[in-house]
């Protein structure tokens, strides 16, 4: 009878514990549920800052549609003043982004990713009104690198925080991220041109500028409109901000491969918070980083040439009004097309397949751009491919950077690869400058000039394409 009972209060012992486990495993499995919806809450918080943080500063780039507007009001101080001086003022803006993006990534490690942006708006809010009260274009160039400087501060912030919770959707995230802000920039264009700019719809006179000073006064009140829209953009971005914890990505996230990472590395990523000096060197110094650098800097050019210079090419080939005014509808549509397409197949297919394919494609576009110019619907189409490989390389490089080089040296090491496509434009815009003024009674032989140099350029960065890969980088050799 005692054997008998010891063995009953042996079977109860038993049922108590795993009665007792399963009680534990039910509030765990809630807590884990529980703490997995506060994430993902987070991270479509984070999203939507980065979308409208991002939407802020493309706003910027939708001021360079009025740069005829800008010239209009330098040309009333300085009456010698030509419209091609305008050609500049973005190029440089872009070149300085490129060259100081770096920086941002080192002021997100030393006082955190808000105040960064805070510092990043409050440094282009004070350039813009610089420009609000400059009377000179080589001001301007200055004020343009300072803006360039300005968002070169702050805006990979945001998105290195989304793409740090959906690390295996990085391309979908990045072409989120792009396709979005695109669209309505693309109304925000709409409502600066017809509500701020020229509400008349009047159009230019002699040179491509304007002589009302009711017209190109507007300029300064789109700058005031400008900081306005900025300082509400950042402060409803901050608001929805949530600095991604590592911890929690590995505990929450949607991802093996940032669970992989942490187990390889034993959290030593995790142990030191400040910049990894030594990493960056590497793979800076590394022949793996220069061959992306020149890759980069040879892709650009037909780009930046057709990029800025198919409207007036278009001018002076008298292509009807009609078509180039379709050619910028068609622009936005197929930027979208693209930014969809590369957003769902960009986790899923190589950097080096799809690089060698748009230098291929450039190649072939630089070759025959001259060409099309005798017929509209070749013309278009041309711009059309032009438009498609720009916002698909756009949306595909960051992740490829973030995916070979991780995510904690992505703003440092990225910023100085994508310093090659600042270096390019410069190059490009100065090239096709000074053709225009050596050959300034033969703008056909300038412009066959520019895209076969361009060609040229192209068929290097696809050989070099050849040698990428999406392997890790190995910051142990």
């Amino acid at each position: 009878m005692k054997i008998l009972n010891e063995k009953e209060k042996e079977k109860n012992l038993i049922i108590d514990d795993n009665i007792e486990q399963m009680e534990t495993d039910e509030i765990d499995d809630k807590e884990f549920k529980e703490g997995k919806k506060k994430y993902i809450l987070k991270g479509l918080s984070s999203l939507a800052s980065c979308i409208i943080n991002t939407y802020g500063y493309f706003s910027i780039w939708v001021l360079g549609n009025s740069v005829v507007y800008l010239i209009s009001f330098r040309r009333h101080y300085n009456p010698k003043l030509t419209f091609s001086y305008g050609y500049f003022l973005f190029p440089i803006m872009n070149f300085s982004l490129d060259l100081t993006s770096p920086i941002g990534g080192i002021l997100e490690h030393k006082i955190g990713g808000k105040s960064t942006i805070i510092l990043s708006t409050l440094i282009l809010c004070i350039s813009l009104l610089l420009l609000y009260i400059s009377r000179n274009i080589f001001f301007d160039y200055i004020i343009m690198s300072i803006i360039g400087f300005g968002i070169a501060v702050g805006i990979n912030i945001t998105r290195k925080n989304i793409c740090s919770f959906f690390m295996n959707r990085k391309a979908l995230i990045c072409g989120i991220i792009y396709l979005v802000p695109g669209f309505l920039c693309a109304f925000l264009n709409i409502f600066n041109e017809k509500y701020i700019l020229n509400p008349l719809s009047e159009n230019p006179t002699i040179e491509n500028v304007y002589y009302d000073e009711k017209i190109f006064l507007n300029f300064q009140k789109l700058i005031i409109f400008e900081i306005g829209f900025l300082i509400v953009t950042t402060t409803i971005s901050l608001v929805l901000y949530y600095p991604n914890d590592p911890k929690e990505t590995i505990k929450f996230g949607f991802n093996d491969e940032a669970q992989d990472n942490n187990k390889k590395n034993d959290n030593k990523e995790n142990k030191t918070n400040g910049l990894n000096k030594s990493k960056i060197k590497k793979a800076i110094y590394s022949i793996r980083t220069l061959n992306l650098y020149a890759m980069i800097f040879l892709f650009y050019p037909t780009i930046d040439f057709m990029y800025n210079s198919w409207r007036p090419i278009g001018i002076y080939y008298k292509i009807d009004t009609y078509y180039l005014q379709l050619t910028t509808a068609l622009y936005n549509i197929i930027s979208s097309i693209s930014s969809i397409t590369f957003s769902l197949i960009g986790d899923k297919i190589q950097f080096r397949i799809v690089f060698v394919i748009f230098s291929f494609i450039l190649t072939i576009n630089a070759f025959l751009f001259p060409l099309s110019v005798y017929n509209h619907i070749f013309f278009i189409s041309e711009v059309m491919i032009m438009a498609f490989v720009l916002t698909g390389f756009y949306i595909l490089l960051d992740p490829h950077i973030m995916k070979v080089y991780g995510m904690d040296n992505y703003i440092e090491i990225g910023g100085i690869i994508r310093s090659s496509g600042g270096f390019s434009e410069m190059f490009t815009i100065v090239f096709a400058f000074y053709l225009e003024n050596y050959f300034s009674g033969n703008k056909d032989y300038v412009y066959k000039i520019m895209y076969y140099i361009s060609g040229c350029f192209n068929i290097i960065s696809l050989i070099l394409g050849l040698f990428e890969t999406d392997e890790k980088f190995n910051y142990n050799d």
